[in-house]
């Protein structure tokens, strides 16, 4: 598919159109260092409007999408989102996936009185800033890192643990999310025996993990990015058995130990936090799941699936305003009760904020399964 820096994909071209359409405004990343991750919300967005679409659409209208590349630059993102309003007219925009262009926009859409639902960035910071903090045309639908956070720890605390050693990359995102499940923990009365920040290069993660021991924590936390598979490669030649858990790539985990360790179930006690994932059963994710695999030949994470789902929700909001002007949507989003195929709803707090299930995943032969809905 050919990406230009703004254009528009008539969804549904075979049904005629009575009406004008019905425009919404992507904002997304679709060059630089990620295209992919933000093709993959271009897909979970066109297949939202697909269906809709055969299903006649809104108010009687057919939904088109306008797209624009941010590049992960704030300059650029900015630059796209002026000409959605001002070129493109849209009524609403999701995006930016990337957390520096959703903060560059923020107030952009807020001065143009235009909703924006931030689909994919999951900074506690956009909800704070959000509805009662300010910015009252800004809705986030995915979960916040201190949602995730205290997901988390709720599992930890149904499982009995009481003490816990945290380890975390130095990259933003990773100490991010270490900050929200830090916070998490000390509310929930657990203790932190320790807490490292991991230098770029250089580790010694057999000497990290012997001085861990001496703390003598009931669970390992982490939160790593790059040192992923240097850590679990230590982890199995330290011999030392404890539950790990945090925000963690399962798959890395596996492919960093060796069969013997893996198979001899030395991955049995980690567990991680996801808010959305493949391995959830549910019908209407499966359904999703298996669309998205027809469409792109891949397997689809958060991003198109939070994306799929910020559509509905707009649509949703356009229906029950009986309108597609600004005002109109922002008033009926600010009332939603849309349900997620993750179970619960889309109601929003009054900081914008909606709260779908979380979910804590185990490896089980080899594959990712679902142990607790939080």
């Amino acid at each position: 598919m050919r990406i230009a820096t703004l254009f528009a994909v008539l969804l549904g071209a075979s049904v005629a159109q009575a009406a004008e359409p019905i425009r919404i405004g992507v904002n997304t990343v679709l060059s630089g260092q990620f295209p992919d991750r933000g093709l993959s919300e271009l897909y979970g967005a066109q297949m939202a409007m697909d269906r809709i679409n055969q299903a006649g659409g809104v108010l009687g209208r057919m939904l088109e999408a306008y797209y624009v590349d941010n590049g992960c630059k704030p300059e650029q993102g900015i630059a796209g989102t002026k000409r959605l309003i001002e070129q493109a007219h849209v009524p609403v925009v999701i995006g930016a996936l990337c957390t520096p262009v959703t903060h560059a926009i923020m107030p952009i859409m807020a001065e143009a009185q235009v909703p924006l639902v931030i689909a994919t960035s999951a900074g506690q910071d956009f909800v704070d800033a959000s509805g009662v903090g300010g910015n009252d045309y800004a809705f986030k639908t995915i979960p916040s890192d201190l949602d995730i956070a205290s997901g988390l720890v709720k599992f930890w605390a149904a499982a009995g643990i009481k003490s816990v050693a945290m380890v975390a990359d130095a990259d933003g995102f990773q100490q991010a999310n270490a900050r929200s499940i830090a916070k998490a923990t000390r509310e929930a009365g657990i203790g932190i025996m320790s807490e490292t920040k991991l230098p770029a290069s250089g580790v010694d993660f057999l000497a990290l993990l012997k001085s861990l021991q001496a703390a003598n924590p009931e669970a390992l936390v982490l939160n790593l990015g790059p040192s992923n598979a240097a850590f679990f490669r230590a982890f199995e030649a330290s011999g030392w058995k404890l539950p790990v858990s945090g925000r963690i790539d399962l798959a890395g985990a596996q492919s960093a130990v060796s069969p013997a360790f893996r198979d001899g179930g030395g991955l049995a006690n980690v567990t991680t936090v996801a808010v959305f994932s493949p391995a959830v059963t549910l019908p209407a994710v499966q359904d999703f799941i298996a669309a998205y695999r027809l469409r792109t030949g891949q397997a689809p994470t958060q991003r198109p699936f939070f994306v799929y789902e910020a559509v509905y929700l707009v649509a949703d909001a356009i229906q029950r305003a009986g309108s597609d002007r600004p005002d109109a949507i922002q008033k009926a989003l600010k009332t939603s009760v849309l349900p997620s195929m993750l179970g619960g709803t889309y109601a929003l707090d009054d900081h914008n904020h909606a709260h779908t299930p979380l979910f804590i995943l185990a490896l089980r032969e080899g594959k990712p399964v679902v142990l607790a809905t939080e």
